[in-house]
């Protein structure tokens, strides 16, 4: 049974990088939702950011400056075996996972273990490698695709990607400047187990239910207004995704994604939300 799509809580270029290469299982696959220099140029400013408060106490910070500064030999070699492609516009993305093929990937297999003195393959190791698609939302936002048909459309396309590859697909969204708590959720959305932060103003973010360029009051006037209906993004997500804290700044955050109950809890908010 494929593993259940995730949508995890909003992380740095930073964090993110340094969770993959710790958590990653051959032949992963990191799909970032922007051009290569829009990318390295948000990286390069959340370290600087970062190391100009390196004054502050705080282990985890600095231990996740260390990771990505320093480069160990370990983060190197798990570097080379990750897929990476850059996707600018929405229509790259859709065009991108309806074609994907891990068999296309120029990322080299990691060296075959030791097979008569290997030690059984750890938990890590049994991992599905992951479809890491990074700024997926923000991608939408502010487009004709931002809508509840946008959305659906694409996560539909990359749950399929996953499925048919046997990869575990996953989102992933820089954080926002949204903050505050959201309404009271419904059975069925994206809610259950989230905390408040900046995942919890994500989810609770309206979007249209259609394209905004289909139903608008005034036609083609500059000042026209958006008329129709309206759902919260939790509901639009959870019919694909289940919602999850990522644990971006502990060692430990791969176990996070393993829960042996999830599949069934996933088929209930289905179901529920059908």
């Amino acid at each position: 049974m494929a593993a259940t799509p995730l949508f995890l809580s909003p992380a740095l270029p930073s964090e993110l990088l340094a969770w993959v290469t710790r958590n990653e299982s051959y032949p992963t696959t990191l799909i970032i939702c922007s051009s290569r220099a829009e990318f390295l140029s948000s990286l390069i400013q959340d370290v600087r950011s970062a190391d100009t408060s390196t004054g502050t106490d705080d282990p985890e910070t600095s231990d996740l400056q260390h990771l990505l500064l320093s480069s160990p030999l370990y983060q190197v070699a798990v570097a080379r075996h990750i897929r990476l492609i850059f996707t600018p516009t929405v229509s790259h993305l859709r065009a991108c996972l309806s074609v994907f093929d891990p068999a296309d990937s120029k990322a080299p297999p990691p060296p075959p273990a030791a097979s008569v003195y290997s030690v059984p393959p750890s938990r890590a190791a049994q991992r599905l490698p992951l479809l890491l698609v990074y700024g997926f939302l923000r991608q939408h936002r502010d487009t004709s695709e931002w809508s509840a048909q946008g959305i659906n459309a694409t996560a539909a396309v990359l749950v399929e990607a996953g499925r048919r590859c046997g990869f575990r697909a996953l989102l992933v969204d820089a954080p926002t400047e949204m903050a505050g708590d959201g309404p009271e959720t419904e059975e069925g959305d994206m809610h259950e187990g989230a905390g408040a932060g900046s995942g919890q103003s994500v989810l609770d973010e309206e979007v249209p239910v259609l394209s905004p360029s289909t139903v608008r009051a005034g036609g083609d006037r500059d000042d026209a207004v958006w008329t129709g209906r309206k759902v919260a993004l939790g509901r639009v997500l959870g019919r694909w995704f289940r919602y999850r804290e990522g644990d971006w700044k502990r060692q430990g955050a791969a176990g996070t994604l393993d829960d042996p109950h999830e599949d069934e809890k996933q088929k209930q908010a289905s179901t529920s939300d059908i």
